[in-house]
């Protein structure tokens, strides 16, 4: 069937370095790949007694070895999506499951390359080191650009909503119900007997003399709306096929189209009502609406904090000096 009620499927993207690992672990989680040559167990390490006694009141979530996944990191986790993806997870238990081995492998694997000290080597302490700082560095910079707690008042939320109208447009909306015959493709015989029948339908509709519901129940082979008398509910133009936007935007309230030859068969639609095109109001944009001004204020000083940092002190660039690195970097 060409037209059907919007399913908002979930997207979420765990940004988890081991995803393409487990793509080739067995049923049980098992990764399959090759172990390395060095000892492949999990060393136990010294546990503080008060995480003992935490982790005895609180059973982990999950666990592999010696690494767990507390219920206070699951929790954090979930508490930092957005509200839909939180409650998309909350109710697939796959994914989550899925997370929380992608997360037990991260941690097995970080433990492992410990006990063989691979945290102390050169380039690793440096990456450590940069990372640091660059947490240090948002963090820092979000302290001293956090916005008045008392921003944006009523009137800047005002302004920005008669500012960006567009972007609070609401697309007119189309209850729509149809009935459709299934037509073998490339069937021309069946395609002209479903289009004999169907102009027959809307022949007796228009004159008064059948039900567009009746005949949707009998004779759809769209079963889940023809079980609503063939009620898809409000859909906009943007989500019908091309070739039924211009047909549904000319029809009015109660009208109903002739029959319309897709690929998969016969459509005949009939319009039972419309909302015309819209804007949403303040009230129900203005929690997202603060949000955007808020960001876009922290942003504006935490660029100005660095500009006003470099104009304090003179900054000396050695021509010299770059101009000798410049060439000790060059590919030989």
């Amino acid at each position: 069937m060409m037209m059907t009620h919007p399913k908002f499927l979930l997207q979420t993207v765990l940004a988890l370095s081991l995803s393409a690992l487990l793509l080739g672990c067995g049923k049980n989680g098992d990764a399959q790949a090759q172990q390395p040559q060095k000892t492949a167990t999990v060393q136990p390490t010294s546990t503080p007694a008060s995480t003992v006694n935490a982790t005895a009141a609180t059973p982990a979530v999950a666990t592999l070895g010696q690494v767990s996944v507390s219920q206070e990191e699951l929790k954090q986790f979930l508490l930092v999506l957005p509200a839909a993806q939180r409650e998309a997870m909350r109710n697939d238990r796959v994914v989550l499951e899925q997370w929380l081995r992608s997360r037990l492998a991260e941690k097995a694997v970080v433990q492992q390359a410990k006990t063989q000290e691979w945290d102390k080597r050169s380039e690793i302490h440096h990456a450590i080191e940069e990372a640091q700082n660059q947490v240090i560095l948002r963090s820092y910079l979000q302290s001293v650009s956090e916005p008045a707690a008392d921003y944006p008042s009523e009137q800047d939320l005002q302004t920005a909503y008669q500012a960006n109208q567009d972007q609070f447009q609401l697309p007119a909306m189309y209850r729509l119900s149809q009935i459709f015959l299934s037509v073998p493709d490339k069937d021309e015989q069946a395609l002209a007997q479903a289009k004999k029948r169907a102009d027959a339908w809307v022949k007796q509709m228009r004159e008064g003399k059948a039900e567009f519901a009746a005949l949707a129940k009998e004779n759809s082979d769209e079963k889940v709306s023809a079980e609503r008398g063939g009620d898809n509910g409000f859909l906009p133009v943007s989500q019908l096929v091309p070739a039924m936007r211009s047909i549904v935007s000319r029809l009015e309230p109660g009208q109903i189209s002739d029959p319309i030859v897709q690929a998969d068969g016969l459509h005949i639609l009939k319009v039972t009502d419309i909302r015309p095109a819209s804007v949403r109001a303040l009230d129900e944009v203005k929690p997202a609406l603060r949000d955007a001004l808020r960001r876009q204020r922290q942003q504006e000083a935490t660029q100005a904090y660095v500009a006003a940092m470099l104009d304090a002190d003179t900054v000396a660039v050695d021509g010299k000096v770059l101009s000798q690195l410049l060439q000790q970097t060059q590919e030989p």
